[in-house]
């Protein structure tokens, strides 16, 4: 390689033995390394050139504690996620730093503390035993803060030596209600909004009854009724067999949820859907509909029916009162993902394929097909002003106008799928994805027309990440304007409630 080099990539894993221990003292004008997941050790980072800016070695097994970044004098990205450094090698890092991304770093330790970095600005130590310590040697310029899981901080400070502080992610942490209300009121967005816990087996679906109760099914067949503003379960109760819960929906009656269930668990095999009364206590189950395969998604139609998806790739339309399915809407072979009621009366179905379908229910007939994502689509939501979105395996979120079925934006930004949608009053939306971040756009079209963004600009900010979210990941709005999140990796029996930052102003 040309001494004159200033960017170089050996992330890919083709490359691996060719530079493993190899010297970079030669490259003496690199400014960009990526390295990540490959065979990059402490020796060959202290090969490398002061003039470096971007360091990128997440997931590289080979680096230790031993590890110093001390000669790097001008390094203000540091990417070290998942990898064995240490409290020596937080102590080592220059002044120079802006943005350190060390989460899952399990050597670092409660005593782990950082040296002087007035230019830091982002930090990431989430899934690490980092503790007040490291909190008390923040810099006061810091200004994005992340300490998701695990974690011994316990600061009762309310982070006053960092006054610059505007983002603080701290999902999982001892840190006392009081210290994140004082942050929250001096201006800080503090997306850790509390967390519901009791499951013992992974959650997988969540709905909002009409009363403002939160309902969560459970791997093992339990549901709970939460009430969200005091943390308590008010019922618990499972489902026949104990099957996994995978979908549900509030009925339109306000007293009664439909459960999509995998009857996994004993023969036939197959899947149904279980209506439950929950305005009696305890709730009782009024009929179970057999749907012959998995339900991975209910939508409750306007007319008081139901909407099943099924694994089989059909839409299997329930009577809830007779308890039997009066119509089958035949898509292509798969499962149906997720479904949407639009505004107007048309149901779209995201199936196992790259397209949306959009039925006419009562006829029976797919009156349109959205093309244009190049991943399966597996989550769907409707905007306040009845665009469609839809997220897929492509990494994006693509916008419809649900009547001339015409794709009006997309959402590019998650480096994985994106599982779930979340459609605000306000005209936002929320996305999750596998890339472990959820994320918010400012869709609010009118907003947007007239600022002075660019018109293909879609402003984002994230409200909350982890190392990974699960293939059942679910978000949802609750009446008091939290998300309740599911399938937060390590954390799969608990309900995440996140706030939800306030809207921007544009000029």
């Amino acid at each position: 390689m040309p001494p004159s080099l200033q960017e170089l990539d050996f992330s890919d894993s083709t490359l691996y033995g060719s530079f493993a221990g190899a010297s970079l003292t030669h490259l003496t004008q690199l400014r960009v390394l990526r390295a990540a997941g490959s065979k990059l050790d402490a020796g060959m980072v202290a090969s490398l050139p002061p003039s470096l800016e971007e360091l990128h070695v997440a997931m590289c097994k080979r680096l230790s504690a031993s590890a110093s970044f001390a000669h790097l004098h001008a390094l203000h990205t540091l990417d070290v996620a998942q990898c064995a450094v240490g409290d020596a090698a937080l102590a080592s890092l220059p002044p120079s730093l802006v943005s350190l991304h060390a989460s899952g770093c399990h050597e670092l330790s409660a005593a782990a503390a950082l040296p002087h970095l007035p230019a830091l600005r982002v930090l990431n130590v989430g899934y690490t035993s980092v503790g007040d310590a490291l909190v008390r040697s923040l810099p006061a310029g810091l200004e994005e803060l992340y300490i998701v899981e695990y974690g011994g901080v316990r600061a009762g400070r309310a982070f006053a030596h960092a006054p610059a502080l505007r983002v603080l992610h701290s999902l999982n942490t001892a840190l006392a209600p009081g210290v994140l209300a004082a942050c929250h009121a001096r201006g800080c967005v503090v997306p850790d909004g509390g967390c519901l816990r009791g499951h013992a087996g992974e959650v997988k679906a969540l709905a909002v009854l009409r009363d403002g109760r939160l309902a969560s099914g459970d791997a093992n067949g339990e549901v709970r009724l939460w009430d969200v503003a005091s943390g308590h379960a008010m019922a618990v109760f499972n489902v026949h067999d104990n099957n996994p819960v995978t979908s549900l929906a509030a009925l339109l009656d306000g007293h009664r949820l439909a459960m999509g269930v995998d009857a996994c668990n004993a023969p036939p095999f197959s899947g149904r859907v279980e209506l439950w009364d929950v305005g009696n206590t305890p709730p009782a189950c009024r009929a179970s509909v057999d749907c012959g395969r998995e339900v991975p998604a209910l939508a409750a139609l306007a007319d008081g029916r139901l909407a099943a998806g099924c694994g089989d790739g059909k839409v299997r339309v329930v009577d809830v009162d007779a308890g039997t399915v009066v119509a089958v809407l035949e898509g292509p072979a798969g499962c149906v993902a997720a479904l949407a009621l639009l505004p107007y009366g048309p149901l779209a179905c995201g199936p196992h394929g790259r397209a949306v379908r959009v039925w006419d229910v009562d006829a029976r007939t797919c009156v349109a097909t959205l093309a244009g994502h190049t991943g399966e689509v597996v989550s769907l939501a409707v905007l306040g002003d009845g665009r469609l979105a839809s997220g897929a395996g492509d990494n994006t979120a693509r916008l419809w106008d649900a009547r001339t079925h015409v794709c009006t934006g997309v959402l590019a930004g998650h480096t994985g799928t994106v599982r779930a949608l979340v459609a605000l009053p306000d005209g936002r939306l929320v996305t999750g994805s596998d890339d472990g971040s959820i994320r918010l756009w400012d869709t609010r079209a009118a907003v947007l027309a007239a600022s002075s963004l660019p018109a293909s600009t879609v402003p984002m900010v994230v409200v909350a990440t982890g190392q990974v979210l699960s293939d059942n990941t679910n978000l949802l709005l609750l009446p008091d304007g939290r998300l309740a999140c599911t399938g937060w990796w390590r954390t799969d029996e608990t309900v995440h409630l996140l706030n939800v930052p306030p809207p921007t102003t544009y000029e």
